[in-house]
């Protein structure tokens, strides 16, 4: 690895990016196995401090689409990456999933299991709680995902070897080349994908995507570097369909909702509210995680063409809602049988 962590440590009178074909070369080396931790954590600190490449970001995504499991094709579905980088605010993005999987919008989740230290939750850590559990094979899972509409994969199961670069880059603590490489696996050949991004200079350029197999990929300039957007501020949403480029700026308060942001809240709050969102219930100690949920979904559905308006996809927002039709979707995720089996009193222990 020292060969290729040489020449992008600046300060040696010869410091440069890495050619492609060096790139793959690296790749290879943590995909198999043949580099330490320390030596990845090295490499992932040079090419952020750099500013990764192109063409470095290409090889990486090129190298770990190598290792993808394979799955069967749900190109219509759309691809919602929560990616490395964990959050510490309430779960928002999936409440907004079961939602959309409602209304047959195909949506699958993709990203770790792992707790989140900052006081959030993962989807996968929430979903694991209420009873979902990796599906026994392929097969399984794509016939649950074909009559859900809905699904959650564990980014290490979809490429096992993107374990180290997560587990590195949670050790470094700071955005690296793995963000790319997670978001650009792909492995139900989506042609839609959506994620967070922290700014505008995150985003992939368009070559990398599409390359991925996307046709549309929208980056959310969201809460935490998520794909939430939030109410208290605006914020910019990057839209890209087959090589045409859209910036948006979405402001809440234009939009008619209350400039609030989310509270701190315990775990324990954040699945309480959780499931009371979903069971229908409106109290006011409910309204802003509530409205953060309409926003997000309203927006979506008029992205993915299901209204034409927005004041028309926050009213069918509303409506998901007070029908309990998110609660019906997280049932047939977790195997629920009945609303009781997604409810506080039982939730599986982490």
């Amino acid at each position: 690895m020292k060969q290729w962590i040489k020449p992008l440590v600046p300060g040696n009178g010869h410091s440069r990016h890495l050619s492609y074909d060096e790139a793959v070369a690296a790749a290879h080396a943590i995909a198999r196995g043949e580099a330490s931790e320390a030596q990845t954590a090295s490499l992932l600190t040079a090419l952020r401090i750099r500013g990764e490449s192109s063409a470095e970001a290409g090889a990486f995504a090129d190298v770990f689409r190598k290792y993808i499991q394979p799955y069967a094709s749900f190109s219509d579905s759309v691809y919602a990456v929560e990616g490395v980088r964990l959050k510490s605010h309430f779960p928002v993005e999936t409440v907004v999933s079961l939602l959309l999987a409602s209304v047959g919008i195909p949506i699958v989740l993709q990203g770790g299991v792992e707790s989140a230290p900052d006081g959030g939750y993962t989807a996968g850590e929430l979903l694991t709680e209420l009873g979902w559990a990796e599906a026994s094979s392929h097969s399984s899972w794509e016939e649950k995902f074909h009559f859900n509409r809905i699904g959650f994969l564990r980014s290490e199961q979809v490429c096992p070897p993107l374990a180290q670069l997560r587990a590195v880059q949670r050790q470094i603590g700071i955005p690296t080349i793995a963000e790319s490489v997670e978001r650009m696996l792909n492995p139900l050949q989506s042609r839609t994908l959506v994620t967070g991004v922290k700014d505008r200079n995150e985003a992939e350029p368009c070559e990398l995507f599409s390359k991925a197999g996307f046709q549309s990929a929208i980056f959310i300039q969201g809460m935490d570097g998520s794909e939430n957007l939030p109410l208290h501020k605006s914020s910019m949403v990057r839209r890209v369909t087959e090589g045409v480029e859209q910036t948006m700026v979405v402001d809440p308060l234009l939009l008619g909702f209350r400039r609030e942001p989310l509270m701190k809240r315990t775990k324990k709050q954040q699945m309480e509210i959780f499931l009371r969102i979903l069971q229908g219930h409106d109290a006011e100690e409910l309204e802003v995680e509530r409205e953060h949920i309409i926003l997000n979904t309203g927006m979506r559905l008029v992205w993915f063409e299901r209204v034409q308006t927005y004041e028309e996809g926050f009213m069918v927002a509303r409506q998901l809602l007070q029908r309990r039709e998110g609660e019906k979707r997280l049932a047939l995720l977790t195997g629920a049988h009945s609303s009781a089996g997604i409810s506080g009193t039982n939730r599986k222990a982490n």
